[in-house]
């Protein structure tokens, strides 16, 4: 049984979360949203080895951590567009929110604490397949922010021994995923017959189905100490593919086509690649993504169908 804190209880956060409480650890949580706000928690809300902390992760002390020897960080503005508006805000979430949870973590004794890194950290690879050992190039506010956050736990792992695990991800996708993200935003407008926004088209991304992704975490907390402490872990699917290339992957999943508005690149977006190389997380973590770029877009959709048949109106597939 493991006694697991996961910061952030949100679309990933919620769904580790189930997973573990269904195989009989005992899992808190910490969020800045009230229980009943958190809807996707309430599911969760009835299990009696689950305890919900309506805090912010600024206001985390050590007291909060007592019981648990592992902690997932997951807490963090995590959409790249808000970033361009809101930087300073972007990075007092994800910078110094981090530095408040090292700091609770420096003053007890974890096992392990693991922080969910970005794909897009790496904006400009140097050399590819981009893998654990390649520098961080970050490209935008949003970056740098998970740049920052990732050194800092580095800093504390070599100052305070603080126990990190790193886990980087690209593009994740699947039910439940957060609406900002350009695969939710095209398939929800094809579905409707309504056009849909281009942003560049050469750029790439490395699509990652959730459930993947959260068996990795899995694998990250039942891994031996030795093998997991102090390493970063590339845990995307592994398959780079173009945005334009994946918006035809959208329109031949919903079996029709929409108009394409095209627009210049985000801000420093030109030229950016995930090339991920995750052999490090498959020979020593037993890592096997199972469900390809395509297969994923169409779960997703298929869940949408099912959740937004209202808003989707009459013009869905």
């Amino acid at each position: 049984m493991k006694n697991v804190l996961i910061v952030g209880a949100g679309f990933a956060g919620s769904r580790l979360a189930k997973e573990l409480l269904q195989r009989g650890d005992r899992v808190g949580t910490l969020d800045f949203l009230a229980p009943m706000e958190n809807e996707k928690t309430w599911e969760l809300q009835e299990y009696p080895d689950f305890t919900y902390n309506w805090k912010a992760l600024q206001d985390l002390t050590a007291h909060d951590l007592e019981g648990f020897d592992t902690v997932i960080h997951l807490a963090a503005q995590a959409d790249v567009p808000l970033g361009f508006r809101s930087p300073k805000w972007t990075v007092e979430q994800n910078v110094m929110g981090t530095v408040c949870l090292l700091e609770a973590c420096k003053e007890v004794k974890l096992d392990r604490l693991i922080y969910a890194g970005s794909g897009n950290e790496w904006g400009r690879g140097l050399y590819f397949p981009i893998d654990e050992n390649h520098p961080l190039t970050p490209h935008n506010p949003y970056a740098f922010s998970k740049a920052a956050a990732e050194l800092a736990m580095w800093s504390y792992n070599r100052c305070y021994d603080v126990p990190v695990v790193v886990m980087s991800n690209g593009c994740v996708i699947g039910p439940g995923m957060r609406k900002e993200i350009f695969i939710f935003k095209w398939l929800f407008n094809i579905l409707r017959g309504r056009p849909v926004v281009l942003e560049g088209g050469d750029q790439t991304r490395d699509i990652t189905y959730a459930d993947d992704v959260i068996q990795a975490w899995r694998l990250a907390i039942d891994a031996g100490r030795d093998t997991v402490v102090g390493q970063k872990f590339q845990v995307s699917y592994g398959r780079e593919m173009a945005v334009e290339k994946l918006l035809e992957t959208c329109f031949e999943v919903c079996e029709r086509e929409v108009p394409i508005i095209r627009k210049p690149y985000r801000p420093g977006e030109a030229g950016q690649r995930e090339c991920f190389n995750n052999t490090k997380a498959k020979e020593k973590l037993g890592y096997a993504p199972k469900v390809d770029p395509e297969e994923a877009i169409r779960r997703t959709r298929d869940w949408m169908l099912a959740e937004y048949s209202e808003a989707l109106g009459p013009e869905r597939r």
